[in-house]
């Protein structure tokens, strides 16, 4: 009885201990299982082949290990092909789920020549990874390189839509493309600002600039206003001397509703009503401080409106003002036109005063000033300058300018009023 009795009470924690042991053999070899297949798959380390073959077969359920076996065998100088696909396979099909392993066999079997399977391959992979930017960039490729663009355009868009930084890859791969390239670099760069932002920038860059402008026009008028990217592209646009295209680029941003067609004058804003743009500065008046002088715009003095440019000397001697206040204003080569604006000042000391120029914008030459603001307080004056624009001119830069006549003059005080600027094109030949 006694003997039964321990063997019952017993049994119950002999099973426990058992099980216990079990399981802790069992959790030590599948630890140790994780640790040899992690070092032996890790990049990092380069294990022999032999160690790599013999691993295999001891653990022959590793996916991570056939896969490494694989590219191992790939990457030999004297590779095997073969071997190398029958390792990846065993990968694929321990690790059904898993994308990478099919991308790595579609490289395999492209490179045995087989285009069919490796396509199948990367399809394959799509299925199971819809949205991932890297599948859908290598199936694009190899139908670029089976010689169908027109199919690879779609899987090109979604991948420069999962990666951004993909787009420009993909525009210059199509660009190098023959035929039907405007249509395909459309399609690949889709519908969404950002990127058709960027193929503007991408066909300005090709020198395509009626292309680049048509893009750029289409876009949101909103989100434009808004981009600093968009801006810059009409500052490269500009800086590169296609300054007509960009003046018609930046009136139709700035003024939609086509009220520059209605105005006789060729400059915008001439009397200070509107705000400066500061996002779109590129046909605005720029204006920048100056150690000579405060230049500001202000309503205690007009001519006409309700704001003008004020220009407060400080008395620095030989005073110097020239490239803060000017406006980019589009010309043609070889027409007269005429500048002018008002002028008034108070208690102007000064050896010369300041006046109205007219730059070449490519040169930045003058090609006409007109006589100085008179010293003294006098009322509003008509400043004038009338000018043919030179060869190959595009634009001028209409400016206030202060110049001293020696390396040294008398210093400058008293203030200055400038409005209602304009630039017209004469009748006159």
């Amino acid at each position: 009885m006694t003997f039964e009795l321990a063997i019952i009470r017993t049994g119950p924690r002999t099973v426990v201990l058992a099980t216990g042991v079990a399981l802790v053999m069992i959790l030590t070899f599948a630890a140790g299982t994780s640790f040899v297949v992690g070092v032996l798959t890790d990049e990092r380390v380069s294990p022999p082949a032999e160690v790599l073959a013999a691993a295999v077969v001891y653990f022959p359920e590793s996916a991570r290990l056939n896969a490494r076996l694989a590219q191992f065998e790939f990457e030999k100088e004297e590779r095997d092909l073969a071997l190398a696909k029958s390792y990846e396979l065993r990968a694929v099909n321990l690790s059904p789920w898993d994308y990478n392993y099919r991308l790595d066999l579609a490289t395999y079997e492209e490179t045995a020549g087989n285009r069919v399977a490796a396509e199948d391959s990367l399809r394959k992979a799509l299925a199971i990874a819809p949205n991932n930017a890297d599948v859908h960039w290598r199936l694009a490729n190899l139908l670029v390189r089976s010689g169908r663009a027109d199919e690879s355009v779609e899987e090109f868009r979604k991948a420069a839509t999962a990666n951004g930084a993909l787009l420009r890859a993909a525009l210059d791969l199509m660009w190098r493309l023959p035929g039907r390239q405007f249509d395909r670099l459309e399609a690949v760069a889709g519908d969404d600002f950002s990127p058709r932002l960027a193929l503007a920038q991408f066909l300005m860059k090709q020198g395509q600039v009626s292309e680049a402008a048509r893009i750029f026009k289409a876009l949101d008028r909103k989100q434009r206003l808004e981009s600093a990217e968009a801006s810059g592209f009409l500052t490269t646009m500009v800086d590169s001397g296609r300054r007509t295209a960009a003046h018609e680029l930046w009136l139709d941003a700035v003024d939609p509703a086509g009220g520059h067609e209605i105005r006789s004058s060729l400059i915008w804003n001439g009397g200070f009503e509107a705000e400066i743009s500061s996002k779109y500065p590129q046909f605005d008046w720029n204006i920048r401080a100056s150690q000579y002088a405060r230049i500001a715009l202000a309503n205690d003095v007009v001519h006409s409106g309700t704001r003008s440019l004020r220009i407060d000397f400080t008395g620095l001697d030989t005073t110097r003002i020239d490239g803060e206040i000017k406006q980019l204003v589009p010309v043609k080569a070889g027409r007269r036109y005429r500048a002018e604006c008002y002028a008034r000042s108070d208690k102007l000391v000064t050896p010369s005063g300041p006046f109205l120029a007219i730059t070449d914008a490519g040169t930045l030459h003058d090609v006409a000033i007109s006589s100085p603001v008179p010293a003294g307080s006098c009322d509003w004056v008509l400043l004038t300058c009338e000018f043919v624009a030179p060869e190959d001119c595009e634009a001028v830069l209409i400016q206030v300018k202060r110049l001293p006549r020696f390396s040294y003059d008398d210093p400058t005080r008293g203030t200055v009023w400038f409005d209602d600027f304009s630039v017209i094109e004469s009748s006159d030949k």
